[in-house]
């Protein structure tokens, strides 16, 4: 079994769960985390005591956790940190009313989401509407010297690149005008991931098949959804060929928002937190207390598609389905484009037994997101009870083809093979 500890930022973070997740199952090999911006655990010493392999993340400034004092001998592999801050040149400082939660560790809106622009506005007393208004005329081109910035981060990249012996500017340089390569500053979307965890897995000793099977597992961003606007004025200095002034950005579970709507919330500190804690309470289990916590937070936050879902959940699971199917059709009217709300309301269907129904929802959901797993084999079960077999058998294989470690999902398919008289091809 082999020990491998990666070391770094929530990059590395990123990287050491996808390899746990999609290619230790088969290796047998054991991945962990370690930050190197906060004093590391005893459990972290021990971890990287242990290890037979380290992935250290090259940054340009010293990190507090300086891996060479650790006078470890052993095998240490590199890999550049990764970023587009010319995209957005305001980042890196958080609201200044930010606060981190028992239910949201970073806050709403942590130094990732933050625009010091923005902020000296809040700072200046400017109104929510002039303030907007003001950002979204700015000539960042000139103020923010949008073309020295790019060529300082790109050098640098190059810099961090030839210190890990790995390539990322030469990708960036040559498609982030073409695709969204992050989906905020120092969160990369899929494509670059892919690029970046296909070099670092490879010197893990990962094979083709391992590579294969962590394209196939991963549909979308390992990194979490939330997402930056890029500003209008930055979009058309670079020629961002896939940016839309209509596009809108996802802020945690409260729902996608267009610039203009996604800066006004940050200048006002709206998150709908009272809902949020709900919502976590609900995952928590605590369902007495998220009942209350969620019904306060749909008064405050009457347009949470996501608390009314939660609250669909958590009156099914106190016996109240007439109040939980209510709830989970208006979160559906709140949010018909939300493929997680439609596959909400087919769980409180099929909790209430309503096959037919749960089948449709949870069918709606994969046409809005057909690479979802989890609905692939929710479908599968419904149209299973529905005693449609032959249907359920192609979206369980979906399923299992995206999340392959997942014994009991391959005993459901087991057991639909059976029931019609097939045997499973060989893998």
């Amino acid at each position: 079994m082999t020990r491998i500890v990666f070391v770094g930022n929530c990059q590395a973070e990123t990287l050491s769960q996808v390899y746990q997740r999609c290619i230790a199952p088969v290796t047998g090999g054991v991945a962990r985390h370690v930050l190197t911006y906060t004093d590391p655990s005893e459990a972290d010493r021990a971890a990287l005591a242990e290890a037979d392999v380290i992935v250290e993340q090259i940054f340009d400034f010293e990190q507090r956790f300086n891996l060479a004092e650790s006078g470890r001998a052993v095998k240490i592999l590199r890999f550049p940190w990764i970023a587009a801050h010319f995209l957005w040149p305001h980042f890196n400082e958080a609201h200044p009313r930010n606060e981190p939660t028992w239910f949201l560790r970073p806050g709403p809106w942590p130094a990732q989401l933050g625009d010091a622009v923005l902020n000296r506005m809040i700072h200046d007393r400017v109104g929510t509407a002039e303030a907007v208004e003001r950002y979204l005329e700015l000539d960042l081109a000139t103020t923010a010297r949008l073309d020295r910035r790019y060529e300082m981060i790109i050098d640098r990249q190059r810099d961090r690149d030839e210190r890990a012996e790995i390539e990322t500017a030469d990708y960036i340089a040559s498609r982030f005008h073409d695709e969204r390569l992050f989906v905020s500053p120092d969160h990369p979307d899929l494509g670059l991931f892919l690029h970046l965890a296909g070099q670092v897995y490879d010197r893990l000793g990962a094979s083709a098949a391992d590579m294969a099977r962590v394209r196939s597992m991963l549909s979308r961003t390992p990194f979490p959804l939330d997402e930056s606007p890029i500003h209008p004025a930055v979009a058309s200095h670079f020629g961002l060929r896939f940016w839309r002034e209509t596009d809108r950005y996802r802020h945690l579970r409260s729902g996608w928002f267009s610039a203009a709507e996604y800066y006004r919330r940050y200048m006002d500190y709206e998150w709908d937190e009272i809902a949020h804690e709900g919502i976590a309470l609900a995952e928590a289990g605590r369902d007495e207390e998220a009942l209350a916590r969620l019904g306060e937070g749909i008064r405050h936050s009457p347009r949470c598609a996501a608390a009314f879902a939660s609250l669909a959940h958590v009156l099914g699971r106190l016996g109240r389905p007439g109040e939980a199917e209510a709830a989970a059709r208006q979160a559906v009217a709140l949010a018909p484009d939300d493929p997680a709300i439609h596959s909400s309301l087919g769980h409180v269907m099929a909790r209430l037994d309503r096959k037919q129904e749960a089948a449709s929802a949870f069918a709606e959901s994969l046409a809005l997101d057909p690479d979802a797993p989890h609905t692939q084999m929710s479908l599968s079960h419904a149209l299973a009870a529905l005693g449609r077999h032959d249907e359920a058998i192609a979206p369980a294989r979906a399923g299992i083809a995206a999340e392959p470690f997942r014994p009991e999902w391959q005993a459901h398919l087991d057991a639909l093979l059976a029931h019609v008289g097939r045997t499973a091809p060989p893998v």
